[in-house]
């Protein structure tokens, strides 16, 4: 009998979706143990874990992936070592006047929780918007909360309205503590809505999803089948966690595999994570973030600007000019700049 309640003999899980109870980290063994968590496990009757526990269902409806049909456009995408994300909601992070930026990194979830500026930004699409000639790829790494209320239809009326230069596949969310069946479940869910963005007509890169190895490197293999030519990994929390080597080992083993040589976009990591590996490019905003913070880097350190050890420092990169560090204090945009420069340098 395993924890969720399930003789695992008996159950079509096992072994394919679920690996028995190798591990106590599963929330529903931990409430089963009478260990439960507000909000998520407690009160029982707004669990969502709750028909897993005790269902006689064998395999979760949707679990099979029929054959995917190919993208239109299979083509690479080739970015610098480092690409900002930018606010589409604020213009102090729009420096491509002052700094030269092959591509940037916009956010759907900007336009997802802006109704007014979705509809400015469909009107005339996110070049014209922005005022960018250069190349811009769409993010569709979002809070989990925004996901459940977007069909494949949605991405696809949203990317044809805002005609940016590249997107990603759609975003999900797996759960290390959640049933393995749900994960599967999030993961298979992910690839069904990818599959829509056959009709785009720019490069699609596959962004990679899975709670254990064996769903990552499923999820590699049908980004492959879909005709993705890039990868992205959303990393930010996977490195907090200290699982984003793991996970990037299991990416980069399928694609040797495969035989395929490109780029793997570490998105939301801005420092580097492998120096020497030229497979890996990253892209994150916590330049800009950090300087509406007062955060002013230097070289791979943060510090706060009034700290002794940098505020009377000169620097003479395009955004200060000679000036101390304590004189951006007022001047969002050019630490930002600033600190943009420094990250941009990182990866050189």
């Amino acid at each position: 009998m395993g924890d969720c309640g399930k003789i695992c003999a008996d159950c079509g899980l096992f072994r394919a979706y679920c690996p028995g109870c190798v591990t106590h980290i599963c929330l529903i063994a931990k409430c089963k143990r009478g260990i439960s968590f507000y909000g998520t496990t407690y009160p029982k009757a707004f669990c969502r874990l709750r028909d897993y526990c005790h269902s006689s269902g064998v395999i979760p409806t949707n679990f099979v992936i029929q054959d995917l049909p190919m993208l239109k456009v299979r083509t690479k995408i080739k970015l610098l070592r480092f690409t900002p994300v930018i606010k589409l909601t604020d213009k102090k992070s729009w420096l491509w006047n002052d700094v030269s930026l092959p591509w940037i990194v916009v956010r759907l979830s900007e336009l997802i929780k802006n109704k007014a500026l979705r509809e400015r930004v469909s009107s005339i699409g996110f070049h014209d918007f922005l005022g960018f000639d250069g190349k811009i790829l769409l993010s569709t790494v979002m809070e989990d909360e925004l996901l459940d209320n977007y069909a494949s239809r949605d991405y696809i009326r949203i990317i044809k309205d805002t005609q940016p230069d590249a997107t990603m596949t759609p975003d999900s969310y797996t759960y290390l503590d959640d049933p393995l069946c749900l994960s599967w479940q999030q993961t298979m869910k992910q690839v069904k809505l990818a599959s829509a963005f056959t009709e785009l007509d720019i490069p699609v890169i596959g962004l990679i999803k899975g709670a254990i190895s064996k769903q990552i490197e499923w999820s590699t293999k049908k980004a492959i089948e879909l005709g993705c030519q890039s990868f992205a990994i959303p990393s930010r929390e996977l490195a907090k966690l200290k699982l984003l080597d793991g996970v990037a080992a299991t990416v980069t083993k399928v694609l040797k595999e495969r035989k395929i040589d490109t780029q793997v976009l570490l998105y939301g990591l801005s420092y580097p994570f492998r120096r020497r590996d030229k497979t890996f490019v990253y892209s994150g905003l916590s330049w800009f973030i950090s300087a509406n913070k007062g955060y002013y880097y230097k070289g791979m350190n943060t510090c706060f600007i009034t700290d002794t050890s940098v505020r009377f420092e000169e620097c003479h990169c395009s955004a200060c000019k000679g000036r101390m560090a304590y004189a951006l204090k007022d001047d969002e945009k050019s630490l930002a700049l600033h600190n943009l420069l420094q990250t941009i340098e990182r990866f050189i």
